[in-house]
């Protein structure tokens, strides 16, 4: 059994018109109008192969094809069909189209499955929507995560609460409902663009990750004081040289840790932000990227971070203000997504079986398999990325025939598993 080309390209073409930037990439917000027809369309692809179709109580979607066994976990596999603003037409709908044609092939070919099995397509992925550490939404409604709270405060760019846009959209959130119970998902597979230049550039067609890095997130802030150019230097309190200070102690402290964790300020503001004035405000982003549990335990990295703060602050004589930027009933920073084991060893011998290059890869942003990972064996599937890997941009590209390789190892894996 293999998938078909033909129907993956013109999935993905079809779901990148529903674009509210015609000629200027995709962009399919959730609980936008162009989110209905891209959900239209995928329900109708479902109808056409006789899947059960249903929605949770977080508007996710499903096509369910049973299985010999009764009251047996369900075997889950699929991605997300939203988009940033100005995105592309992979992230996401790649790993959604690929896993509708997998249901396709086994229904056409009367692929009996015992355990059963269930596509899934979530609208709601993309953090951009609604805000830092707000995505991955759909899953976190079904591992139980999910909160009224977030649901109630964090806003759109047009305002609009997730409430109020689910609202608009004709939804009406039940997160008890959306909540699967321990043990019911029997495994969580998802296939996704790989977003990096890795694969294109090593000319390998299937990444298989064993872990996704854990992340964490904080801004922090120095307030000095203004003045001109021409302030004597012993009576400045200069919030850039006190920041530079701290991004060296901060650099020190992380590479002390050894190779389980790596750690940045990748992005500062400064205010005024000229030659001619004394920095007065500085704010600054610091990334922290855990490879082991064992890392998350032994360190506090907020203390770690104030500890610092607290040196700088003596030394220049400078106020500070530390922000956490963390996802509700997380740690910050999470430990690493650990995936199943057993499964990546089946599809490295699947690749092996269907004449395709591959390799363990472990770079990657974050994905609702990482949600999944603490809740059920999770496997994910990365195919290459063009023109450098770029994403989440008009410029992101994978080319179709490396979308169907990646949908033939999903479909020999989910066929493997499905069997008792």
């Amino acid at each position: 059994m293999e998938t078909k080309l033909e129907r993956i390209q013109s999935d993905l073409e079809t779901l990148a018109t529903y674009t509210s930037t015609p000629g200027n990439g995709v962009t399919r917000s959730s609980y936008s109008k162009e989110d209905t027809l891209a959900k239209e369309y995928l329900i109708k692809e479902m109808e056409k192969i006789g899947l059960h179709i249903y929605e949770d109580g977080f508007g996710t979607l499903f096509g369910r094809k049973e299985g010999t066994l009764k009251d047996a976990p369900v075997i889950m596999f699929g991605s997300h069909y939203d988009s940033v603003v100005n995105g592309g037409a992979f992230d996401g709908a790649a790993g959604s189209v690929a896993a509708l044609e997998v249901m396709r092939v086994l229904k056409e070919n009367d692929f009996v499955n015992d355990y059963p099995l269930e596509l899934i397509l979530m609208n709601a992925e993309e953090g951009a929507t609604f805000g830092p550490s707000t995505g991955v939404s759909n899953s976190r409604a079904m591992v139980g995560t999910m909160t009224e709270y977030e649901l109630k405060t964090v806003k759109n760019r047009f305002g609009q609460t997730k409430l109020e846009a689910m609202a608009e959209y004709g939804l009406v959130p039940d997160l008890e409902k959306a909540k699967r119970k321990p043990g019911s998902i029997k495994n969580f597979v998802e296939l996704h663009v790989e977003q990096g230049p890795v694969l294109a550039k090593e000319n390998v067609e299937i990444g298989l990750i064993s872990y996704l890095a854990g992340i964490g997130r904080y801004t922090f802030k120095f307030f000095g004081k203004t003045g001109d150019s021409t302030a004597p230097m012993n009576s400045r309190k200069d919030a850039l040289v006190a920041t530079s200070n701290f991004i060296v102690k901060f650099d020190e402290a992380i590479k002390k840790l050894g190779k389980d964790v790596t750690g940045m300020v990748g992005k500062l503001d400064i205010i005024p932000n000229s030659n001619q004035f004394v920095p007065e405000l500085v704010e600054g982003k610091i990334e922290i990227r855990t490879f082991s549990k064992e890392i998350t335990e032994k360190v506090n990295f907020k203390q770690l971070i104030i500890d610092l703060l607290e040196s700088v602050k003596n030394q220049f004589a400078i106020e500070y203000d530390l922000q956490e930027i963390k996802r509700i009933n997380y740690p910050n920073p999470t430990g690493p997504s650990i995936m199943c084991a057993e499964n990546v060893k089946k599809m490295e011998k699947i690749c092996d079986d269907l004449g395709y290059s591959h390799i363990i890869i472990n770079n990657g942003t974050g994905h609702d398999s990482m949600i999944m990972t603490d809740f059920t064996d999770t496997n994910m599937i990365y195919v290459p990325s063009r023109n450098n890997g770029v994403s989440h941009c008009p410029q992101e590209w994978t080319d179709y025939i490396d979308i169907k390789k990646g949908a033939d190892v999903l479909l020999h894996l989910i066929m493997d598993i499905s069997k008792k």
